[in-house]
């Protein structure tokens, strides 16, 4: 057995949470001076606790990053696959690592027995570092190749369903391989047999994985089909608008002509100025310029989101209700969840329209506004006596009848399972403005 003084082991650890932090930091970005500050305090902390409990060091790291997540409002279960899945790795890493270098060191002295390694433990903790970061660096880039094969282009770290799934996989293997280092140890079990029983339960485990890889793939067709349809159905929608716009362009250009006809026809300057105003002031004139008004979706950078609020603009119309649209002469773009807010959105833009049909004042306004990293969706509309905004989420609720108060109650799910969405509300002269605030991923 090769001996370890205590500032051996606490480069040691040193070495091997230094991994897990610079790896988890780097597939998050975290390069802020807040971020590395505290990073450089955690691996301190990390080096002089894995000196004296060693494994259990792991099992403590973990708990705290569930308890911590726990805390927030949302429970990121991606950051916490991401970390299991390092931590994991790199106890696993860690033990061929030990062997090997047990290995090279054995040979490399000519020892008689493993025994005559004793006095050797400065140097066995130097192999074991190299060879522990070479497998690392060797494994982080077949992980990576193997993920974007088999997820491709679809990004999993909204998808809060997977990601549960997954953390519930990941954290059972991470307790799996914690007992069995801890049943190895406390038995008194031999390295050579540890590693064996280790590298057996990893294989394992990555045929398991293998298969979850597979099906996040099949998953990820079926989303990307899923979406494809739904944009080829909202472009289907667009072409419609534009081919309507184009229609009352043509009229207008109808208009114009027999309006000049008309005018050639007078010579009296002030009977001129009369049908002039007489025709902008009429509802027709009105009508055709108020339709021009969906024009400034063009300002709405996400596609599908751009194609849902032309599809409702049009879904209003057909109901006998106006929805305007305001968005400033800057472009608005979603950063991230952008799925979720359409599907928000959309449950928010039906049910406005559906309680405008009811109302004397049939207008429902959707604005779109970004200051800094905070981007601002609000939908106002009118209602009646029977609104309770403090019960408008819950589920069953509804103004137009029992058994139908769903739509909302997805919209406060969808909210409290996204990171960075919020939502408010605010009623004030029979009217009710439902904003959906998303804040900048971090």
């Amino acid at each position: 057995m090769v001996e370890i003084s205590i500032f051996d082991s606490v480069i040691q650890s040193f070495f091997i949470y230094l991994g897990i932090i610079l790896v988890y930091n780097f597939i998050f970005s975290n390069t802020n001076i807040k971020r590395i500050i505290y990073s450089l305090i955690l691996l301190l902390v990390l080096s002089l606790v894995g000196a004296i409990l060693d494994d259990t060091t792991s099992l403590i790291l973990v708990l705290g990053a569930i308890i911590k997540e726990k805390c927030q409002p949302k429970i990121n279960y991606y950051h916490l696959n991401v970390f299991l899945m390092l931590i994991s790795s790199q106890i696993v890493i860690l033990a061929l690592a030990s062997y090997l270098s047990r290995g090279f060191l054995y040979i490399y002295l000519d020892a008689d027995k493993i025994s005559g390694l004793s006095e050797y433990g400065d140097l066995f903790i130097g192999i074991e570092i190299i060879v522990m970061y070479i497998i690392g660096f060797l494994v982080f880039n077949l992980v990576y190749k193997m993920v974007r094969r088999y997820t491709g282009s679809f990004d999993i770290s909204d998808d809060e369903r997977i990601n549960r799934h997954l953390f519930i996989i990941l954290l059972a293997f991470f307790g799996s391989i914690e007992m069995l280092l801890f049943i190895s140890n406390f038995q008194g079990v031999t390295a050579t047999i540890q590693l064996t029983l280790l590298l057996t339960f990893v294989l394992m485990l990555g045929l398991i994985s293998w298969q979850t890889l597979e099906t996040i793939r099949v998953y990820a067709w079926q989303k990307k089909i899923a979406a494809e349809k739904l944009q080829n159905k909202q472009l289907n929608d667009y072409l419609k608008s534009v081919e309507h716009q184009y229609l009352e362009l043509r009229k207008f250009k109808h208009d114009y002509k027999n309006l000049i006809a008309s005018l050639n026809t007078q010579d009296n300057i002030s009977e001129i100025k009369d049908y002039l105003t007489d025709y902008t002031q009429s509802g027709e004139f009105r009508a055709s310029l108020n339709d021009g008004s969906i024009a400034s979706v063009q300002h709405l950078k996400n596609e599908i989101l751009r194609g849902l609020v032309v599809q409702k603009f049009f879904y209003a119309k057909q109901c006998g209700v106006k929805l305007t649209i305001e968005i400033a002469n800057t472009d608005f773009i979603l950063s991230h969840g952008v799925t979720v807010a359409v599907r928000i959105i959309g449950n928010l833009l039906d049910n406005a329209i559906e309680q405008a049909q009811k109302m004397t004042d049939k207008i429902v306004t959707v604005a779109f506004n970004e200051i800094d990293n905070t981007a601002e969706i609000a939908i106002s509309n009118p209602i009646d006596s029977d609104f309770n905004q403090h019960q408008i989420f819950e589920t069953g609720y509804s103004t137009k009848g029992s058994n139908r108060g769903l739509g909302l109650t997805n919209v406060r799910d969808l909210v409290e399972q996204q990171k960075g969405f919020y939502m408010d509300i605010e009623t004030k002269k029979n009217y009710v403005t439902m904003t959906l605030i998303v804040t900048e991923d971090k």
